[in-house]
């Protein structure tokens, strides 16, 4: 995992799971804000991989590229099952307000422009934002300008659909 910026205070973090087959072992536990970016041919690992992210202790979970509205979708399956699990091991009933905040995001500059000001927990300071790109075509170029760009005040369009820019 690579350390791309700092938005809002928060650290900005790349990983790619293509180039890094044990990149669940990089992902921090607390306080943190995942901004994943998968496109069709990664769907196959997308379902397995946002459980496991969960695991990680996620505080809000963004969205984006081809498959942002599936991955999102599966990560509120995953959180809808885990309190089904809660309530059935129980007895008690689960409080989806401790759960990650969900979103997706169309246009990718303003999904990632809002996993640094907007994603936020009323309990919990998030300090990282960890990109966790599914692309084999890769985003951490445009992730990088991105940072440079918010930092310097530019603010996203306000186009509904924007893709990302990849590397190769």
């Amino acid at each position: 995992m690579e350390r791309i910026g700092k938005i809002n205070n928060r650290d900005v973090f790349y990983i790619s799971t293509k180039d890094n087959s044990n990149w669940l072992d990089f992902l921090p536990t607390e306080k943190w804000v995942v901004f994943t970016i998968a496109d069709k041919e990664n769907r196959e690992i997308l379902h397995e991989s946002t459980a496991r992210i969960l695991d990680k202790n996620v505080t809000y979970t963004c969205s984006a590229g081809e498959l942002a509205g599936l991955t999102e979708q599966y990560f509120d399956e995953e959180i809808g099952w885990r309190g089904v699990q809660f309530e059935e091991k129980t007895g008690k009933e689960y409080d989806y307000e401790l759960s990650p905040m969900t979103t997706m995001h169309q246009n990718f500059s303003e999904g990632f422009w809002f996993s640094g000001f907007c994603a936020f927990d009323g309990e919990k300071e998030i300090d990282k934002i960890v990109c966790v790109d599914f692309t084999t075509r890769k985003v951490k170029k445009h992730l990088t300008e991105l940072v440079e760009k918010i930092n310097n005040g530019w603010l996203p369009s306000d186009e509904e659909i924007e893709m990302a820019e990849y590397d190769n």
